[in-house]
């Protein structure tokens, strides 16, 4: 969606160079430029872009990330969260963003914030979704996408093969002892799908959602999970990820769910959308065979997360549907979950029809 509502820029843009003057000391003469928003992302917390110039002609490129003043999709937003992820990502060799730091206090641009310096490259873009538009679609071989693809799910297995005893997660959110595994992530989404949403909503998302609530898988290997593992929370550079981005929703559960995720919102971003799929890019077996060979975990079961990760995507286009409706000044039609139309076969895959 790149642009939000965040409140007066300039008054943002003068807060953050008082305090980027503050954390570069040894830099005299520093000034921020305009903010930009991305050209093609940015679903949940907002991320603006910044040049920051000196005296001597240098010129240097950052992100900011803050807190919406009104979130579309989340409940909260826990930035000292992404920060430690980012840090425990790059300790371990995960490519991240380098960041310059964390502020908690709210009065300097209206929320608490963290900058990170930029990163070169290329990012899938989601507005319009790749197999529409883009440099996906346009530039690349069959070949390159398949690349881009294989070299993205390496390091989303390398995140899941990390030893979480090496870290203190006492931050990150997870299921109590006890529980199933995806405990914490079902009360997350079930807070979220609140009873207007499930009034108004496709009747198969409410069918999935009771479903997959009463039927927690009881198996699984807890370890660090990316979240919101997407091609689109990369950053490429000749094929390859030189950054993972996007940490929010972040947790100590069953990366099953990352891996689901990594292969269906490419399936409802393309076929969802009435597309074909970009040519090259790995068929879902193919994913989950490769995956499941560099992680060293099994993908039994994964019809229940296949079918949580599709309900989980139409109860945040129903609500990111329902902001748009609401912004406009005479109610626009309905518009189709397209994320629904897979839950039919879905329910069926994981037996719950």
């Amino acid at each position: 969606m790149g642009k939000q509502d965040v409140g007066d820029l300039e008054e943002i843009r003068k807060g953050v160079e008082v305090w980027m003057q503050a954390r570069l000391p040894d830099r005299p003469g520093l000034r921020v430029g305009p903010l930009e928003f991305p050209a093609s992302s940015g679903e949940s917390s907002i991320t603006l872009l910044l040049a920051v110039n000196w005296p001597d002609g240098a010129e240097e490129r950052f992100a900011l990330r803050m807190v919406p003043p009104k979130s579309q999709v989340f409940e909260e937003h826990d930035l000292p969260l992404q920060v430690q992820m980012m840090d425990i990502m790059r300790s371990e060799g995960i490519p991240v963003p380098p960041v310059l730091g964390y502020e908690a206090d709210p009065s300097i641009v209206g929320s608490d914030f963290y900058v990170m310096r930029f990163v070169e490259g290329r990012v899938p873009p989601d507005n319009p979704p790749m197999t529409i538009a883009g440099w996906v679609k346009e530039d690349c071989t069959p070949e390159q996408r398949a690349a881009l693809w294989r070299s993205g799910l390496e390091t989303l297995a390398a995140i899941h093969r990390i030893d979480a005893s090496k870290h203190d997660l006492s931050r990150l959110p997870c299921a109590s002892e006890g529980e199933p595994l995806v405990a914490q992530e079902l009360r997350k989404f079930d807070s979220m799908f609140s009873q207007d949403l499930r009034d108004s909503c496709e009747p198969e998302i409410l069918e999935a959602w009771q479903w997959l609530m009463a039927n927690p898988p009881q198996d699984g290997t807890r370890r660090i999970c990316w979240g919101d593992s997407r091609p689109g929370n990369v950053i490429f550079r000749e094929d390859r990820p030189v950054a993972v981005i996007d940490w929010e929703m972040a947790n100590y559960a069953d990366p099953r769910s990352d891996v689901s995720w990594w292969v269906w919102i490419d399936r409802c971003n393309s076929l969802g959308l009435g597309l074909d799929r970009l040519p090259g890019i790995p068929t879902p077996a193919e994913i989950y065979a490769q995956w499941s060979k560099e992680s060293g975990l099994s993908v039994e079961g994964i019809e229940w997360f296949e079918l949580f990760t599709v309900a989980r995507y139409a109860i945040v286009l129903a609500l990111k549907f329902k902001a748009f409706a609401e912004s406009q000044p005479d109610p626009p039609p309905k518009v189709e979950n397209f994320a629904a139309r897979f839950l039919p076969e879905l329910l069926e895959a994981a037996g719950a029809r």
